[in-house]
Formats: C-alpha cells, sequence, structure tokens
C-alpha cells in the first residue's frame, strides 16, 4: 500500500517511509492522524490521562477532520475523509464514488473498510507497519552496538 496524498484540516495542537524532525515537530501527530484516520479515534482513555480525542481535538475552530488518498497492492486507488466527531469515515473509489456502504460497521469498532481492504487490524497496523519513538529498544543480552571514532557502525551479535 502506498499513501499518495494526506490532507490535514485540523488534528491536534498547532518501502519504509521514515518521518522524521527536531522534536515537537509533528512526527507523533502526523502518525496519529494516519492511524486514527484508518482505524478511528477513541474517546476511551485506555489508562492515559487523555484520550486521542481529547488530545487532539484542536483547540481553535470546530473542523476536526481530513482525508488520505492511497493505493492498495492490487492498483486499486480510495480516498478516506474522516470528521473525527462521528464514528464512521466516508469512502471514495478512485471515481470518487462514496463506497462506505459496502464494508460492515461493527457496532464498537465502527467502519471496517480498512482491514477488509488489506486484512491488516490495527493492532497489527501497531505491531509490525508502525514503530513509535518509545518502542525502539536494542536487546543487551542479543546483541550489542559498537561504534568506532570513523563513524562506521557494526552490529556484534553473543
Amino acid at each position: 500500500m502506498n499513501i499518495n496524498k494526506i490532507k490535514i484540516n485540523s488534528f491536534g495542537k498547532n518501502v519504509i517511509n521514515i518521518i522524521y524532525g527536531k522534536n515537537e515537530s509533528g512526527k507523533s501527530t502526523l502518525l496519529k492522524f494516519i492511524i486514527n484516520t484508518f482505524y478511528g479515534i477513541s474517546k476511551n482513555k485506555k489508562g492515559k490521562e487523555y484520550s486521542d480525542f481529547e488530545k487532539y481535538t484542536p483547540w481553535i475552530g470546530d473542523d476536526f477532520s481530513g482525508k488520505i488518498e492511497y493505493e492498495l497492492n492490487n492498483k486499486n486507488k480510495y480516498e478516506i475523509y474522516r470528521d473525527f466527531k462521528k464514528k464512521n469515515p466516508k469512502i471514495f473509489n478512485d471515481n470518487m464514488e462514496d463506497i462506505s456502504k459496502e464494508f460492515n460497521i461493527d457496532k464498537t469498532k465502527g467502519n471496517q473498510f480498512f482491514y477488509e481492504q488489506t486484512g491488516v487490524d490495527e493492532e497489527l497496523f501497531l505491531s509490525t507497519l508502525v514503530v513509535g519513538q518509545t518502542e525502539t529498544k536494542l536487546r543487551k543480552t542479543r546483541t550489542k552496538y559498537i561504534s568506532s571514532k570513523d563513524s562506521k557502525s557494526s552490529w556484534d551479535r553473543k
């Protein structure tokens, strides 16, 4: 799958794709936008101080939405528009026909379009396709990172 275009109307407070930049430049917010567009935004705090809905609701204005245009491996192209204040997104095919009703709607999870298109649920997406900043760790018991003065580096397996 390729994401061809992202348009964020308002979200947040002001091969391998790597999103990088300085601290507080919006990398995590962009990642959350992609996840919440495909799978919906949670109003459940899940043990956190704020739910994603509370955390990413814009401070100013009523618009809390965006869209993603993407292409699957079978070359089918889609556009998803999500108003985060509503449970279900609008899904359009390459001809901009609304095909939202062609997908199952789960009472708790909402529209299951992305899972039906890709076979990838949110848990699998988060555990295999997305690596957050606090989720990358080296296991000291298995690998040791060695860096030399000349900026070359290697992995020593022990």
